[in-house]
């Protein structure tokens, strides 16, 4: 265990890690031929490309044949200029997919044209992770006991995003942060209630095993030097399998250099605040 201990934390390895995000953030090329290229290939494989939306529509309809489909999710979790970018791209390729923006990333416009085109635009949200930087929760069970409050903070913000926008947002994803890894407690699990579904009229949360069954495999970008995990969907959509999500968030296809200095500053900050509390919070009860 020691020596696994040594490595895990050996210099040369932080080092590395230390410029493999520099040059994601500040120095990646821009790679929006490749998503291009992956869409081209889709199509002419003879893929149906979908939203999480008109994918759930056919399963709901019990439409599942053997074409071959491709679905497209796009997390928004910074960057809508690279975000246009991809849109863009789908748009002069007629092919749909599902946006979902977060309250900081949220632009009512693009997310009306976004639908307007024949698109998804809807909610990633993260409710608890918000809620427990706000009131510095230190473990899964503070998350749970608050979690009444925390669920009437999402229904708050969803219902502001639904009046605001005028979509239907039907669908809705977990967004994953670093306070939720540490406390070992998804975003998602705002959404294991029933009830708030049904009262705000959300009819599915993309990680629900409803939808996810359907798939013959996930895929997802990535920060460099591991650009796709757990492997290129292109292989996959040339050796035509048969229902595939590709997951993309804009930040790893272009170097948006003001938008991530800001959100590595950002996100610094919060870990300090949360840290810097922790400890006088210990010391306090002392």
């Amino acid at each position: 265990m020691q020596e696994h201990h040594s490595q895990l934390y050996h210099p040369t390895q932080f080092l590395k890690s230390i410029w493999y995000r520099l040059y994601s953030d500040f120095l990646l090329p821009n790679r929006t031929r490749e998503f291009r290229r992956l869409l081209e290939v889709a199509l002419a494989q003879g893929y149906q490309v979908h939203s999480i939306a008109s994918i759930w529509a056919q399963i709901k309809a019990q439409r599942m044949d053997s074409t071959p489909r491709l679905v497209l999710r796009l997390d928004i979790d910074t960057d809508l200029r690279t975000t246009r970018a991809l849109w863009q791209i789908m748009r002069e390729l007629n092919v749909p997919g599902t946006f979902y923006f977060r309250l900081s990333t949220l632009d009512v416009g693009l997310m009306r044209s976004i639908h307007e085109s024949g698109s998804e635009a809807s909610y990633h949200y993260e409710e608890i992770a918000t809620f427990a930087k706000r009131h510095f929760l230190k473990s899964r069970a503070e998350v749970e006991a608050h979690l009444p409050a925390i669920r009437r903070l999402f229904a708050q913000n969803y219902q502001r995003i639904e009046a605001l926008t005028g979509l239907p947002l039907h669908t809705v994803a977990s967004h994953g942060d670093w306070l939720n890894r540490r406390l070992g407690i998804p975003n998602l699990e705002l959404l294991k209630d029933q009830s708030l579904r049904e009262a705000l009229g959300i009819e599915l949360e993309a990680y629900d095993h409803a939808l996810q069954q359907h798939y013959t495999q996930r895929y997802s970008d990535g920060a460099y030097p591991n650009l796709w995990l757990p492997g290129n969907p292109l292989t996959a959509v040339q050796n035509r399998q048969s229902v595939i999500e590709v997951l993309i968030h804009p930040r790893h296809w272009a170097a948006n250099i003001p938008v991530n200095l800001q959100d590595d500053l950002s996100r610094l900050g919060e870990e300090a605040l949360y840290r810097v509390t922790q400890v006088a919070t210990y010391f306090f009860h002392r």
